[in-house]
This record gives C-alpha cells, sequence and structure tokens, in this order.
C-alpha cells in the first residue's frame, strides 16, 4: 500500500497507537515487522520502503559513499516522511503523541534528520545504530521528545565518539534521552532489545 511519498506494510492490531518502522541498508518494510512483534503488542505496526535503490538495496536516501550522505537527498527525503506522516495523521485520526518510532541504521537516520527538521512530527523514537546526518548549529527544542539511542561498542561502521557525541547533541537540544549499548558490532545485541521493549511502553 502507499499514501504520497511511501509504500508501506500496515499490520493493524486495533490499538489505538502506532508504531512506525524504518529498515536499515537493503531492507524493505517487512524488515522490521519481526522486530516489533518480539517487544511489543500495544501498537499498530506500520513498516515503511525506502524510495531510494543503491545497487538493488534500498535505503531512505542517497549517499555518495559510505557514511557520506547526500545532503539534498537527505532533505528531500526527511521532507517527504514529515508530509507523509501529516497525512497518515490527519487521516486516522491520530495525534504525534500516540506514534512512536523505531528505525535502524539507516532508518534511524533518516528519523534523526526528519525529528531535527520537523520535530513537530515525532514525539517517541527509538533510533537503533544511527550516526548524526549533519551538523546541527542551531538545532530545534525538543524537550518534549523521548529518544531511545542505541549503539554497539565496536561498531566498525559508527565508531563509539560519534554515538558519544550523539547522545551530547541530543541532550544539548532537550530530549528526554535513554542510551543502551551491547559490546558487540553494527548488529543488535539483546541488551538493545530489552531496553526497546521496555522503552515502547505506552506513557499517554
Amino acid at each position: 500500500m502507499s499514501l504520497d511519498h511511501f509504500l508501506y506494510r500496515r499490520e493493524d492490531q486495533g490499538q489505538p497507537r502506532t508504531l512506525f518502522l524504518l529498515h536499515g541498508t537493503g531492507g524493505d518494510e517487512h524488515d522490521l515487522l519481526p522486530l516489533a512483534n518480539a517487544v511489543t503488542d500495544q501498537y499498530n505496526l506500520v513498516g515503511l520502503r525506502g524510495n531510494i535503490n543503491e545497487n538493488g538495496m534500498r535505503r531512505f536516501f542517497a549517499r555518495s559513499a559510505p557514511g557520506v550522505f547526500d545532503q539534498a537527498s537527505l532533505s528531500e527525503e526527511s521532507d517527504k516522511l514529515a508530509a507523509f506522516l501529516e497525512s497518515w495523521y490527519a487521516e486516522n485520526g491520530l495525534k504525534p503523541q500516540h506514534a512512536a518510532f523505531v528505525g535502524y541504521s539507516n532508518g534511524a537516520n533518516m528519523l534523526l534528520a526528519t525529528l531535527l527538521r520537523h520535530p513537530n512530527v515525532i514525539r517517541k523514537v527509538a533510533l537503533l545504530h544511527a550516526m548524526l546526518p549533519f551538523e546541527v548549529e542551531d538545532g530545534p527544542d525538543i524537550n518534549e521528545v523521548e529518544v531511545l539511542l542505541t549503539y554497539g561498542e565496536q561498531d566498525q561502521l559508527i565508531p563509539l565518539p560519534e554515538s558519544q557525541r550523539l547522545a551530547e547533541i541530543l541532550q544539548s537540544l532537550g530530549a528526554q534521552l535513554q542510551m543502551a549499548s551491547h559490546d558487540g558490532g553494527h548488529e543488535l545485541g539483546q541488551s538493545e532489545l530489552a531496553a526497546l521493549r521496555e522503552f515502547l511502553q505506552p506513557s499517554v
């Protein structure tokens, strides 16, 4: 199915809250559904598919090299995500505070960029192995946003100092920040999944 800008997979659980899921590079709209079903049963689920095709691998925005983001693409695609969410909220009678988000790697970077550029559409977001998508000089006030940031201490794609710097930036912008890590790499660890399960407990 599609609602302007994105193809998606919806699993309606008859809940008043919705969890949006954004996959990593090479994934699709189905990728994170098993993960979500394993950690919560209190949300309707919506898995989104990234619009960018990089050598047969789906992504949410283009890059010129690993770790080097195409800023024009990032800007355009994060604008599309914000527009998608605004349309979804309006058509489904959903308020931003009754939505939550989980993104892994590229999907987490997309959510972070959208939060920084359109903070009104995201109120609760789990960033699994995210990196700063662009430098933040005068970021938004996000003191009403709950953020879970998780990372691998031996992640070769996102060195530990980068994760720590991102945490400092989120805190400086006022985010209600929680953190979880594991001693491995870019894969998801059990400690992260436990933190995600706790984080997704509805607060409203």
